[in-house]
């Protein structure tokens, strides 16, 4: 079996497992669920069954009381032998009765009659029908009914049946189900046994079982635990002839047992499912074979032959169906045929491209994505026609731009030789030109220098000057100090004169005895004047020294002006020559990368004139490769060439 087989049949188990799985496990959760509905449906049916069974003893009692009313047991001292008559007609352990007067005195009734709670007033107004709970018999169906002759009541039948373990008994064995009655939550009688064959009589029932029963009046339908088995319930409420719920039905079926037909259910879906997967496993294999698999084989051999491109290989004879798998096939087929075709087709017009003929058209018609193909045959003829028209035509255009080059590289030797004579002289300018510079800039240093030292002298002689200025004004202070001496000196002398003139009034007034100090006084009088004419002089001669200093030291301070402003254009004369001197070295500088320069260029324009020669030579060696591609190119065949 091939591999996509053996994942198929995979596939279709893996699937068939699940829906099997599936279809089991939801019938099996569906055959509990219908095993629990049906069990259900059983308690209740069962329980219905004993209501019904005890309508039907109610109805018994009743027509058996009319019986013997029929006749004539009901009636007191009647004569007859009522006992002979119940114990072969109708009485039994369960069954009980008894006939009263108006007064409720018994005058006949059963060996197991033993009630306590007669009510005769209730009796005579109708009597009653069902349950009742007397305190000497305990729970019992009863039937009581007033004894009337001639429209005169004359007594009271009544008729019971206790609900014993034994009549229960028999109701099992009619229903197949466990039964109780309840006397309220206590067992009453049951057909349940504890583990050790003994009735559970007088056993309790579950407490919250008991509220929804005999509390809330409710029925109860579901699961219960009873002496640690677990059983399907169900349990009806169980009214006394007033109404009031005294106790209750019970139905319930062991789980034990359902259990048992669950598994014996699960077992037969299981065979049942592995039946049906063994069956289905066989049918999908042999259909597998038939349908999928040997057609899948066959579509693999030409797949095969078609990835190892032998499309010339003949066809399968294989018969596929006519299904989506043989419409496949034979497309693939059809599709290798026409492959075959178009590369065939495709190597005839390679063929013919290949001895340069470029005017071949396809012979096959391309369908669908392939009409690319037939279109780019088209573009590749349009393309290469292109192509050759174009080289043809660039040929001529460069045949003709060699000869033009070598023409004008011939011209370009020649002029290159002419710039490098005229480069020569070029350079020889520039030496005469660095080399006056080059003096230029020496003589500007030496300039710089005689002005660096001129400019300090005039710095000396402005500070001689400054000195000079200092030694004048010390000049005209002591003119002034000697003029404020001369002033003093005057001022003694008109003292003295005032003395002498003093003393001369005293002498004459002393006559003869003051007459030599007169003389004295005169003497006096004319050193004075002479003191004072001396110190006039002294003063006028200081004061014209004074002018004349005043005047050297405007003359002074003009002249340190001067000094200065000479030491000032000086400097900027010093600056400009500095100035002038780096100019120079720069200049010399700059000449000197142009020598460099036009050196360069003498020896570019000697390899440019070189390579105008080795140029020409190649325009030459061009020209003739051109011709040579031209008939080269003139050996493809294509439109408009």
């Amino acid at each position: 079996m091939s591999r996509i087989g053996l994942k198929l049949v995979a596939v279709f188990m893996a699937g068939l497992i699940v829906a099997v799985a599936t279809v089991n496990t939801i019938a099996m959760f569906m055959a509990a669920s219908m095993l629990r509905t049906v069990v259900e449906t059983q308690n209740i049916s069962g329980l219905a069954t004993v209501q019904s069974e005890l309508s039907e003893e109610i109805f018994e009692l009743e027509a058996f009381i009319e019986m013997m009313d029929a006749f004539d047991y009901t009636l007191p001292g009647n004569g007859k032998d009522a006992d002979t008559f119940w114990d072969t007609s109708y009485g039994s352990d369960s069954e009980y009765g008894a006939f009263f007067d108006t007064n409720g005195n018994i005058y006949w009734q059963s060996e197991n009659y033993s009630s306590a709670d007669f009510d005769l007033s209730r009796a005579l107004n109708g009597g009653w029908r069902g349950f009742v709970d007397d305190s000497a018999m305990g729970l019992a169906l009863e039937v009581c009914m007033p004894i009337e002759r001639g429209g005169t009541k004359i007594g009271v039948a009544l008729l019971g049946l206790y609900i014993s373990n034994d009549w229960l008994d028999e109701r099992k064995e009619e229903t197949g189900l466990e039964l109780t009655v309840f006397k309220d939550d206590v067992r009453f009688s049951t057909t349940l046994n504890d583990e050790n064959g003994n009735r559970v009589t007088g056993t309790k029932m579950a407490e919250n079982i008991a509220k929804i029963v005999l509390i809330n009046g409710e029925s109860y339908h579901g699961e219960a635990s009873i002496l640690g088995q677990n059983y399907f319930v169900a349990y009806e409420p169980l009214p006394d002839i007033d109404g009031n719920v005294i106790g209750a039905y019970f139905a319930g079926t062991s789980s034990a047992e359902t259990d048992a037909m669950k598994a014996q259910l699960i077992i037969s879906t299981i065979v049942a499912a592995l039946i049906v997967a063994a069956l289905s496993v066989a049918a999908i294999t042999i259909v597998n074979k038939k349908v999928l698999i040997d057609p899948i084989k066959e579509a693999n051999k030409l797949a095969e032959d078609m990835s190892l491109g032998q499309l010339r290989k003949e066809s399968t004879d294989f018969k596929f169906g006519n299904d989506e798998l043989g419409d496949f096939v034979r497309r693939l087929d059809s599709t290798k045929n026409q492959l075959n075709s178009y590369i065939g087709d495709i190597n005839s017009t390679l063929s013919d491209m290949a001895t340069g003929d470029f005017t071949v058209q396809p012979q096959v018609e391309y369908l669908g994505d392939f009409t690319e193909i037939s279109e780019s045959f088209d573009k590749i003829e349009e393309s290469i026609s292109d192509i050759v028209g174009s080289i043809v035509s660039s040929s001529h255009d460069v045949k003709n731009g060699a000869e033009q080059i070598a023409e004008g590289s011939q011209t370009l030797a020649d002029g290159t030789v002419q710039q490098a004579a005229a480069v020569e002289e070029l350079s020889a300018s520039i030496n005469d030109i660095a080399e006056k510079v080059q003096r230029s800039a020496q003589n500007a240093a030496e300039a710089s220098k005689i002005s660096m030292q001129t400019s300090d002298k005039i710095t000396f002689q402005n500070n001689e000057v400054k000195s000079m200025l200092g030694a004048m004004d010390e000049i005209k202070e002591k003119s002034d100090r000697i003029q404020n001496i001369i002033q003093a000196i005057d001022d003694i002398a008109f003292q003295t004169n005032i003395l002498a003139l003093n003393a001369a009034i005293e002498a004459a007034r002393a006559g003869a005895a003051g007459k030599g100090f007169a003389v004295v006084a005169d003497e006096v009088r004319n050193l004075a004047a002479k003191s004072a004419e001396s110190a006039k002089q002294t003063g006028e001669l200081i004061n014209a020294t004074i002018d004349a200093v005043n005047k050297g030291t405007v003359i002074a301070e003009s002249t340190a002006e001067t000094m200065k402003q000479v030491t000032e254009l000086a400097v900027q004369t010093n600056s400009y020559i500095s100035d002038i001197t780096a100019a120079t070295e720069e200049q010399t500088q700059a000449i000197s990368q142009v020598k460099v320069g036009i050196e360069k260029i003498s020896q570019v324009v000697n390899q440019n004139s070189a390579t105008a020669e080795e140029t020409a030579a190649s325009c030459q060696e061009l020209n003739a490769q051109s011709s040579t591609l031209e008939n080269n190119i003139r050996r493809f065949t294509v439109k408009d060439l």
